[in-house]
């Protein structure tokens, strides 16, 4: 049986950190990928809509036989629901699950929601593709599906794609590109070669790091130039992995004149895949904000979580970044095996020592298919069942999921409001930079921010990595602004 017609649906998270709408880069992938094979195929992004009629009405009105649902672990709950309701009304179209949560959790997605016909796991792109061509179910690898008696089968993983040339990269024809931020995110690599111990990389974007050419990064970035876009963000895990690469990229960006560009590092970067002159060549030619994973504080807790870096190393890196005055956000966990609330504090002073301007610490999540789930199950230490938190964990919710014999449950909780709080004071000098930019603009009289209101603005629209936001919000205010005036 083949697919004519894809209706592809970017799934919401209500009520949580996930509901920022941005460009979703994968989903982007999947359809240009099916445009390519000459599969018709149509978006609906419920993030941005947040109106199941509404999405009724997309189905109604361009009458796909297919339905592919891409799909986080988070919400995982709320998101069978609304394909249980299309089923319902639509019980002659079939659905299609990808994402981490389908590549994480495989035959359990269907086993849990009978509305599910067919998984695609890892990079689903081509698995997708042969599926609607009509190959058969047995022969398509990454593919997850029902038999005749309904018991779910796989027919094993599908080699990761070695050439990320031979992608399509995303030109986003079936997105309305208006109502996204106008900040472009770019993929140049995929697949992480490091063992981090509470980290799925292997059951989702694999642990063989493949890369694309820096010509074609630079491409990509000269066709979205030529639209007007001049923020962009890298979507990495290890963009300074092959740091020849990266210095080849810097050159072709000033040789195609690519001027006034602005490019975030917002998925991290490592400590020792970078050096100093390696961040200054990258700052010249637009790269202006840097988030490093530190995670812990000492090397002790480095160790235990298999991190591959020493704290020296990565102290250096984010004083190099910050000499070189780069917006520099960090990423710290909170109770890791063998962690101590003195290693904690270690954590804590680290990021005190610098001018950063965020940091983040969070209770871990122990993932299904990682060494530090099955080293959480081993010792017992789960304080919430792993079949209800993976529905609602999440590192902005203050609930640790396990505790230790060094790190108690209390402890956790009490660790995580002070060391957010404190990276809260520290990093203030950011968002009073923001509230002289809402003074300056006199958008915070016009709408009577002051007080808590206006900090919370300026905090929420200063960060790096919500920058896009900031010419939308300006460009909103000031529209707004100029009806009211006209009344």
């Amino acid at each position: 049986m083949s697919y004519e017609k894809v209706l592809l649906i970017n799934a919401d998270y209500p009520d949580s950190h996930y509901e920022y709408a941005g460009l979703p880069v994968g989903l982007g992938y999947v359809s240009e990928a099916l445009t390519a094979a000459g599969i018709d195929n149509e978006v609906f992004d419920l993030c941005l809509e947040r109106d199941y009629d509404k999405l009724e009405k997309k189905i109604d009105s361009y009458g796909p036989d297919l339905i592919g649902y891409s799909l986080f672990t988070f919400r995982h709950k709320y998101n069978y629901g609304v394909m249980e309701r299309i089923k319902r009304s639509h019980p002659g179209i079939r659905i299609i699950v990808g994402g981490p949560h389908l590549s994480t959790l495989r035959e359990k997605v269907l086993e849990d929601c009978p509305a599910v016909d067919f998984g695609a796991t890892l990079e689903g792109e081509q698995s997708l593709v042969e599926l609607c061509l009509g190959h058969p179910h047995e022969e398509v690898k990454g593919l997850l599906y029902r038999d005749g008696e309904g018991k779910v089968l796989y027919t094993g993983d599908r080699p990761f794609v070695k050439d990320l040339e031979s992608l399509p990269t995303p030109r986003y024809g079936k997105f309305d590109l208006s109502r996204y931020p106008k900040n472009m995110n770019i993929v140049s690599s995929r697949g992480c070669p490091h063992a981090c111990t509470y980290c799925p990389v292997k059951s989702t974007i694999g642990r063989m790091l493949r890369v694309r050419k820096a010509e074609s990064v630079a491409e990509e970035f000269e066709y979205w130039y030529k639209l007007g876009y001049r923020d962009f963000a890298i979507a990495d895990d290890n963009f300074t992995f092959h740091q020849d690469r990266v210095y080849e990229f810097c050159d072709l960006i000033e040789k195609k004149g690519l001027d006034g560009i602005r490019i975030s590092l917002g998925n991290g970067v490592r400590a020792d895949k970078v050096n100093r002159d390696l961040l200054k060549r990258m700052k010249q030619v637009g790269f202006y904000y840097l988030a490093f994973g530190v995670e812990g504080g000492n090397d002790k807790v480095l160790k235990h979580i298999k991190k591959g870096e020493k704290i020296e190393t990565i102290k250096a890196a984010v004083k190099m970044a910050c000499d070189l005055d780069y917006y520099v956000g960090l990423f710290f966990l909170i109770g890791s095996p063998y962690e101590t609330p003195d290693d904690l504090k270690e954590s804590i002073d680290l990021a005190l020592q610098y001018p950063i301007c965020e940091s983040n610490f969070y209770n871990l999540i122990p993932f299904p298919n990682t060494e530090l789930y099955d080293w959480v199950k081993e010792h017992d230490y789960f304080v919430e069942k792993p079949e209800d938190y993976l529905d609602w964990a999440s590192h902005w919710v203050n609930r640790p999921l396990f505790a230790t014999p060094e790190f108690s449950l209390e402890e956790r909780k009490k660790a995580y409001r002070y060391a957010n709080e404190t990276m809260r004071k520290h990093t203030k000098k950011r968002y009073r930079e923001f509230e002289a930019w809402l003074a300056a603009e006199k958008l915070h009289d016009y709408y009577g921010l002051k007080g808590p209101a206006l900090r919370a603005a300026a905090w929420v629209y200063s960060m790096p990595v919500l920058h896009g936001m900031r010419e939308r919000l300006l460009a909103y205010m000031k529209t707004h602004r100029a009806k009211k005036e006209a009344v």
